[in-house]
């Protein structure tokens, strides 16, 4: 075969075609030919091109200077000696990270209460080890990537609070510089409608699935956040609706708001983890937007045991629509929610963990414009002003613009998925 489709070019290789597709956009990787079908062909030149610049990426080449390294007339020795230097600080990181956290197990073998490691030894330990703000970034990027429960037990092992354990995970921040990015962080998110997406929408939609419910439901809503979802189940279940998170504020403006709209909810100050209700208690669990915050896996573990024999789990988890993304929104995610799955394996692992699927459906763009990104935006517009200058604040604010700039160019490939469980 003189010529390759883009397809067999990506299985020879090992490449998605959005990434085939981004490289012919920037100009890296571009195609010798097109069929009379207007396909993309690629010739055994452009194999041996395209090996090249694997063989850059498998370096830790960035793009940029793989195409600079691909010029024949540019030299090549200053990119590549910047790498091997970059090699070098990563592998003095990463064994000073070593030695950080063998010393936490020596510390920590003698049980939890007699380790000691609180957020000053830990910090002491950092700076000994010569483990700057980057570094230990990167450290709590791969630590939640690979165990977001253990993550976060570890936070609060440090003496942080749950919140404070939560902003770390969220925006994987020196925990020096945490009460700050706190304060601004919740300056922002507590103004909001909602703190994530959702609306009485998909709501009404989840509720219509439960078949089965009995009246005068004992229902629990998960993470309730200022609570919008909790008065529209008090007003269509007509029961009381118990509501739990571990910010005062938005407990405080449900409270308000269900009185002043005749509704029966009751809230408490309380965190997730470890919840003190008898086993098999509850007919509902509620969860929008808020099962994250302990891990997908965990949540479906732990919260089953509250749930009645055929109670009903509802909550909604951001996920893949797309097998094959755009090499752009996989990276950008994989950085900041790298436990991100496709509808399809979170129902599989739902049902592993002993649910029955009744139904699961996509939430509409407008839960995430409408009572969340759109006042998201207008309010940081508000508080930049306020904040100028400040750095925590700045950090916080651009982290939050990001978020909304990939959704607004990739939302046909993610977004939220609403599922309707029942314990088996």
């Amino acid at each position: 075969m003189d010529n390759f489709r883009i397809t067999a070019l990506g299985r020879r290789f090992g490449l998605s075609r959005s990434t085939l597709l981004y490289y012919d956009r920037i100009g890296l990787l571009r195609p010798s030919g097109r069929s009379e079908a207007d396909y993309r062909l690629y010739s055994y030149a452009d194999c041996d091109r395209l090996a090249r610049i694997c063989a850059f990426r498998e370096a830790g080449i960035s793009l940029d200077d793989i195409a600079h390294l691909l010029d024949a007339d540019a030299p090549h020795g200053p990119i590549l000696e910047r790498r091997l230097r970059e090699v070098g600080q990563a592998m003095t990181a990463l064994k000073a990270q070593q030695r950080v956290i063998a010393g936490m197990l020596r510390t920590a073998a003698s049980g939890p209460d007699a380790a000691g490691l609180d957020r000053t030894l830990w910090l002491e330990l950092q700076r000994a080890c010569g483990l700057n703000a980057a570094a230990l970034n990167r450290w709590h990027t791969e630590f939640e990537c690979r165990a977001p429960a253990a993550h976060h037990a570890f936070l609060l092992r440090l003496g942080l609070s749950e919140k404070e354990a939560i902003q770390v995970r969220m925006l994987t921040r020196n925990i020096e510089n945490n009460t700050m990015s706190m304060h601004y962080f919740f300056e922002l998110f507590e103004g909001l409608p909602r703190q994530g997406p959702g609306c009485e929408e998909a709501t009404l939609q989840a509720l219509r699935r439960l078949n089965h419910l009995p009246a005068n439901a004992v229902v629990l809503d998960i993470g309730c956040g200022s609570g919008l979802q909790t008065l529209t189940l008090a007003r269509e279940l007509k029961t009381k609706i118990l509501a739990i998170d571990n910010h005062p504020p938005l407990l405080r403006r449900l409270d308000q708001a269900a009185r002043e709209a005749g509704l029966g909810v009751e809230t408490q100050e309380m965190s997730m983890i470890d919840m003190p209700f008898a086993s098999e208690h509850f007919d509902l669990l509620w969860a929008e937007g808020s099962i994250f915050i302990i891990g997908l896996a965990r949540g479906l573990q732990d919260f089953r045991k509250y749930l009645k024999p055929g109670g009903y789990l509802a909550f909604t988890e951001m996920c893949w629509f797309e097998a094959d993304p755009p090499a752009e929104i996989r990276a950008y995610l994989d950085r900041v929610y790298p436990d991100i799955r496709s509808m399809a394996k979170i129902c599989e692992l739902a049902q592993e963990n002993g649910y029955a699927l009744v139904d699961s459906f996509k939430m509409p763009t407008s839960a995430w414009w409408d009572d969340y990104y759109t006042p998201m935006l207008a309010r940081i517009q508000s508080l930049k002003g306020k904040n100028a200058g400040i750095s925590e604040a700045e950090a916080v604010y651009a982290a939050c613009e990001e978020e909304v700039a990939m959704y607004s160019r990739h939302s046909a490939s993610y977004g939220y998925g609403f599922f309707i469980m029942q314990k088996r």
